[in-house]
């Protein structure tokens, strides 16, 4: 009898143990998801002004939602609107809606849908045909609208009279502290079903000393961390998800022949094209970026377009002296970045050299206005390195995305919204780069690092999170 009971005891613990696995990797609901980001946000409006738009976009993502959404793919897929229609001339569009409420507990309407359509985009013109339909139409054509309307600057929000925004989310904002703490609380009440956690607490711009030193998230469940602090932590295994070189870390001149800055003489445009040839993207993106980042040419990345090869990245300082050379006597002149973030400097010092062996010189500077448009317009300085998001999975959305973050001209806007082929969409990139107003560095990936009782976090290629599916162990 002995012995036939031990086998039994060891297959029963063999039988307990692949139950207890496979319940631990079973979905649950409930518990409370601690994510740290690494900026202060003010203000979860996607109309208003960010210092980081992306950070933004990921809390505001799950309280309100799009017409549409891009998938991981790269696919249209309906959201708020569930069909649509088009004419001939893609300028009038037709859509119907899903039944969805707000979380003030109003229903989604056309006439809500309207309202928040008109307030972020003035320049079209939307009517409602009945509860649940509506036609947009816009200017002139706009092959790309639907993948547009998936940018969360056209997020449909509903306005209350205190000035609280609704949405229709998975998710409800259940405490606000701006600058310190987003607490969100599940939507029981969402169209697409309630989210698994419980909540999800936010808090920004903390220290992360002790989760570095440590090699520990502690009682975290997910932290966003810069590229230049992974290294250590992918050699001690810990589990960490990195974006496609995506952000583009971009050189803005701030005072152009075409725009003149008052009080600040333009650089001369030889002298633009000259730094940006002679820039070493290549030792950047090897050396201080880690290898986690691409020389850039253009503003979209090689992976998504399959054209960035059009646009050179290469170091050619023997033309950028002969530029140099054409242009005659110049002044020094200032590039400023973000004092808060130590890569930027030594990116900035890094352009500095380059420029020098070239015959430029070039003063870098931080300042801690450098990410806002109305904190650019009060920095001293003749260009700025700005890192700005890829904002969507779509090229053309993407790139419209990033000429209103680099102030383009109307002209180049409309040039992207109109772009029916990828050729329409090379020559409007190619336009907004001609002149070396905007010089191109380097794509960035983004990183976040999360703990072993974390599951379904889905970062997508450009870094953008989806949570959807998000849920943790250790729950009751």
């Amino acid at each position: 009898m002995r012995r036939s009971f031990l086998p039994l005891v060891a297959i029963s613990s063999l039988l307990f143990g692949a139950v207890a696995a496979h319940a631990s990797s079973r979905p649950r609901y409930g518990g409370t998801v601690r994510v740290l980001l690494r900026h202060k946000l003010q203000s979860l409006d996607p109309l208003q002004e960010s210092a980081d738009t992306a950070d933004r976009d990921r809390i505001g993502n799950l309280l309100f939602e799009c017409l549409t959404e891009i998938d991981a793919q790269g696919r249209t897929v309906p959201k708020l609107a569930t069909s649509w229609q088009v004419d001939a001339a893609r300028r009038v569009w037709q859509f119907n809606l899903r039944s969805a409420n707000f979380h003030d507990g109003s229903p989604l309407t056309a006439a809500a849908v309207a309202a928040s359509m008109k307030a972020a985009n003035a320049d079209w013109k939307v009517t409602f045909n009945g509860r649940q339909a509506f036609t947009l139409e816009t200017p002139y054509p706009a092959p790309h609208l639907l993948e547009m309307l998936a940018l969360s600057r056209f997020s449909i929000i509903k306005r209350l009279p205190d000035g609280t925004l609704s949405g229709t989310g998975p998710y409800t904002l259940a405490e606000w502290r701006p600058g310190e703490r987003a607490l969100l609380a599940a939507n029981a009440e969402h169209w697409g079903g309630r989210p698994f956690p419980d909540n999800i607490d936010f808090r920004m711009g903390l220290s992360l000393r002790e989760h570095l030193m440590e090699r520990s998230l502690g009682f975290d469940h997910a932290v966003e961390l810069g590229v230049d602090q992974v290294r250590a932590l992918e050699q001690s295994g810990q589990t960490l998800q990195i974006s496609r070189p995506s952000d583009i870390l971009v050189l803005v001149f701030l005072s152009t022949e075409s725009a003149p800055r008052p009080g600040r003489r333009p650089i001369d445009p030889r002298v633009r094209e000259a730094l940006s040839k002679s820039i070493n993207r290549t030792a950047i993106s090897n050396v201080l970026v880690q290898r986690r980042g691409a020389p850039a040419g253009g503003l979209l990345p090689q992976w998504m377009t399959g054209y960035e090869f059009l646009f050179p990245s290469n170091q050619d300082m023997e033309r950028a002296r002969e530029l140099r050379a054409e242009a005659g006597p110049i002044l020094p002149f200032s590039i400023a970045y973000d004092a808060a973030d130590s890569l930027m400097k030594q990116i900035a010092d890094r352009i500095a050299v380059d420029a020098r062996e070239a015959g430029i010189t070039v003063q870098d500077v931080g300042d801690l206005r450098i990410n806002t448009p109305s904190g650019r317009s009060g920095i001293n300085a003749d260009a700025i390195l700005l890192r700005l998001p890829l904002s969507s999975l779509d090229p053309a959305a993407a790139l419209f995305d990033l000429a209103d973050g680099l102030a383009l001209p109307s002209d180049d806007v409309s040039a992207i919204v109109r772009s029916a082929r990828p050729e329409d969409l090379v020559e409007a990139e190619r336009k907004a780069l001609a002149d070396y107003r905007v010089v191109p560095v380097v794509h960035l990936s983004q990183v976040v690092w999360t703990n072993g009782s974390t599951h379904n976090w889905q970062q997508l290629p450009n870094g953008e999170w989806r949570l959807e599916q998000l849920w943790v162990e250790g729950t009751r």
